[in-house]
């Protein structure tokens, strides 16, 4: 299980693993380049990669690659668990609102492509664009609280309109320039060009599931999953997935789950389109957190 998943999704997983294996099985993925898998890189090359890209930004960056040599958010070089960013001399320099800030942060999100997964600009989408406030005059009867770093986020991802979860960029500005880039996309993997498993397939296999309640509502109960628990539209997602040796990224049906016993929102499961493998089952939600 890697740190994207639920906490109840092991559970489920194991509590279904017999059922799991013939639920969606048939045609295999032959191709031999999908899913496109990124190595995972031990911590002396994490170290060494990192040491490179700050150096090539000036060492005002103090974020950090995680173990793909990417900007995505990793605690792999965290010491103690706390960011290194938490240490960091902080510029107190008033930062008012301009256009130039987004056009900052696309521009070392180009530099740096090879770390950020992005080259084009045009794709990039602001989400959010937040002050973050704090002193230029720290003591005396004349303290402010004044924008001195700004925080801009992009949306994630999308390829031919289908969006690869766990994409977000997040850019954070002072006066100096960039000092942390966390979030990444990704270049050059492997796109199915054509579907093994179609949507109706992939919800009627997911008929009679039965799910362990205790991991999502604390119920000591099991419920199974009945057909008029599926009758929202699934639809296209691709999902970065990790395992021992690296991330894959894989493209998916989302299939919505709705739960007809109580309050809960109900779940959505992650089938692989190419070979029918249920990769992740979470609660609706926390979807967005994913």
């Amino acid at each position: 299980m890697n740190y994207h998943q639920t906490l109840g999704l092991l559970a489920v997983l194991v509590f279904f693993s017999s059922a799991a294996c013939g639920l969606l099985s048939g045609e295999q993925d032959n191709s031999g380049e999908y899913p496109t898998l990124y190595p995972r890189f031990d911590i002396t090359e994490v170290e060494k990669m990192t040491s490179q890209y700050q150096s090539e930004n000036g060492g005002h960056l103090c974020s950090t690659l995680n173990e793909f040599g990417f900007t995505g958010y990793s605690e792999i070089l965290f010491t103690e668990g706390e960011s290194p960013c938490l240490s960091r001399d902080v510029v107190r320099i008033e930062i008012p609102e301009q256009d130039t800030l987004i056009q900052a942060a696309k521009k070392i999100l180009i530099k740096n492509s090879s770390y950020t997964g992005v080259e084009d600009t045009s794709a990039l989408q602001v989400k959010e664009k937040m002050p973050l406030y704090g002193c230029t005059i720290c003591d005396g009867p004349d303290v402010d609280n004044v924008p001195i770093e700004w925080k801009i986020t992009f949306a994630e991802q999308e390829m031919d309109s289908v969006q690869i979860k766990n994409t977000e960029i997040t850019i954070f500005i002072d006066a100096k320039g960039v000092n942390r880039i966390w979030g990444n996309w990704y270049l050059n993997f492997t796109q199915p060009e054509f579907i093994n498993y179609g949507y109706v397939q992939v919800q009627n296999g997911l008929t009679g599931w039965k799910i362990d309640m205790r991991n999502f509502t604390g119920e000591e109960s099991i419920y199974t999953v009945l057909e008029r628990d599926l009758k929202q539209n699934p639809f296209l997602s691709y999902l970065p997935l990790e395992n021992e040796t690296g991330l894959e990224i894989r493209k998916c049906w989302v299939v919505p789950i709705e739960y007809s016993d109580g309050e809960f929102p109900g779940w959505f499961a992650y089938v692989d389109v190419m070979n029918g493998e249920v990769l992740k089952f979470n609660s609706q939600e926390v979807f967005n957190k994913f």
